[in-house]
C-alpha cells in the first residue's frame, strides 16, 4: 500500500466527511473586474491555473446578459463585457496563496493537494429538490419548475444552483429569487423545441454555497477566519467538480440545429461525463443571453440516452445565418460528495 499523507475526519456514524488524501477538493477565489467598453477584453487574473474551471456573473441578478468568457492560465478574456462590472469566480485545487491568505489548511497526498482558508473557500450543499417539467400530454404541459431553498443563502454573491435528469432535458430562462444576502430559491421552465417538444422529465436540483453551515458536532474539523468567521466545516455535504467536464474547450458548433418559423437554433455541443450522476452548473448557463440586438432563450441540458454531450442551442432570428464557431458560456460538472 503507497503511503498516504494528509487528513481523514468521520462523523457520528463512522461516514468519510472529508479525506485529504483521495477527495480533490476545488477552492473558491473571488473577485472582481471592471470592463472599459471594448467588445473583446483580456484581464490578468493569476489565480487561474491550468486545471481552474471560471464563472463570471454579473452583480445584478436576473438581467439577460451577453457576456462571453473564455481563459488560460493567468488570463481571463470576456467579451460583450463592456463597461459593466463582473463577478469573476475562480474554482481551482488549492495552491493559491497570496498575502491575504493567514488562516487554514494545506494537505498533499502525492499529486492531490486540497487548500481550504481565509481567503479560498469550498461549496457544500445547501439544498436540494426535485421537481417535474414538460409535456404531459394533450394541452397539458408543466412550463416553468421551482426550487425552494431551505433556507435562506447569505452570501452576496448568487449561488451555484445545479440540475440533471434521469433522462433527457431541456431548461431555459434560470431565475434566481431573493435578493443579495438572502436568496431563497430558483425557478427555470422547460424548453419545447424540435425532439424536446414531446418530453417530460423529472429535473434535480441542488444549490451550493461557500458559507459552511452552523452544524456543530464532536467529530470533523472546523476552520474560522482572523474575523472568527467559519470557513468550513467537514460536516458539510461537499460538492466534488469533475474534470470530466473540460473547463476551457466549451461549446462549438455540432449536432443538429432547430428551426422555427421565427428562429434558427444553432446547435452547440461540449464533451460530457456519461454519468447520469453529475449536474450541471446552471447559474450562468441558463439566464436569457442578449447579443446587443435581441434577447434570446439560452437553452442547454441532455438529449435522450446521451450523456456524452451537453447539449445546448442559442437563437438567431436571422435564418440564414448561425451562431458562432465557439460559445463561451462558463459550465461544469459537479455531484455530492455524499448521496443527498
Amino acid at each position: 500500500m503507497a503511503v498516504q499523507y494528509g487528513g481523514r475526519t468521520r462523523n457520528a456514524s463512522g461516514v468519510v466527511t472529508l479525506d485529504t488524501s483521495v477527495t480533490a477538493l476545488r477552492s473558491i477565489y473571488t473577485t472582481q473586474v471592471q470592463g472599459n467598453g471594448a467588445w473583446d477584453q483580456y484581464f490578468s487574473i493569476p489565480q487561474i491555473k491550468a486545471d481552474s474551471f471560471v464563472v463570471v456573473q454579473s452583480p445584478t441578478p436576473n438581467v439577460a446578459s451577453g457576456v462571453e468568457a473564455w481563459w488560460s492560465p493567468g488570463q481571463l478574456h470576456l467579451r460583450r463585457a463592456y463597461s459593466g462590472r463582473w463577478i469573476v469566480k475562480v474554482l481551482s485545487y488549492g495552491d493559491a496563496p497570496d498575502a491575504t491568505t493567514k488562516y487554514g489548511i494545506r494537505a498533499r497526498s502525492d499529486n492531490n493537494l486540497v487548500q481550504i482558508d481565509n481567503v479560498n473557500k469550498v461549496m457544500s450543499v445547501a439544498g436540494f429538490g426535485s421537481f417535474l417539467l414538460g409535456y404531459r400530454g394533450p394541452r397539458d404541459y408543466i412550463f416553468t419548475g421551482r426550487g425552494n431553498f431551505p433556507v435562506a443563502i447569505t452570501t452576496t454573491e448568487e449561488p451555484y444552483v445545479f440540475l440533471r435528469s434521469d433522462t433527457g432535458m431541456m431548461v431555459c430562462r434560470y431565475r434566481v429569487l431573493g435578493s443579495p444576502g438572502a436568496w431563497t430559491g430558483f425557478t427555470v421552465d422547460a424548453w419545447f423545441g424540435g425532439p424536446f417538444s414531446n418530453l417530460l422529465y423529472t429535473v434535480h436540483w441542488m444549490v451550493g454555497s461557500s458559507t459552511p453551515s452552523s452544524t456543530d458536532s464532536d467529530y470533523g474539523i472546523r476552520i474560522r477566519n482572523e474575523s472568527s468567521e467559519r470557513t468550513f466545516n467537514s460536516n458539510d455535504n461537499l460538492i466534488l467538480l469533475s474534470g470530466g467536464a473540460p473547463s476551457s474547450d466549451r461549446f462549438v458548433r455540432a449536432g443538429t440545429p432547430i428551426e422555427t418559423p421565427t428562429v434558427y437554433w444553432s446547435s452547440f455541443q461540449m464533451p460530457w461525463t456519461g454519468s447520469v450522476d453529475d449536474y450541471f452548473l446552471a447559474s450562468t448557463l441558463l439566464p436569457t443571453f442578449d447579443d446587443g440586438l435581441n434577447v434570446y432563450d439560452n437553452p442547454a441540458g441532455f438529449l435522450v440516452g446521451n450523456r456524452s454531450v451537453l447539449q445546448a442551442y442559442s437563437g438567431s432570428y436571422n435564418s440564414s445565418t448561425g451562431a458562432a464557431g465557439v460559445n463561451g458560456r462558463t459550465v461544469f460538472a459537479g455531484r455530492p460528495m455524499r448521496p443527498l
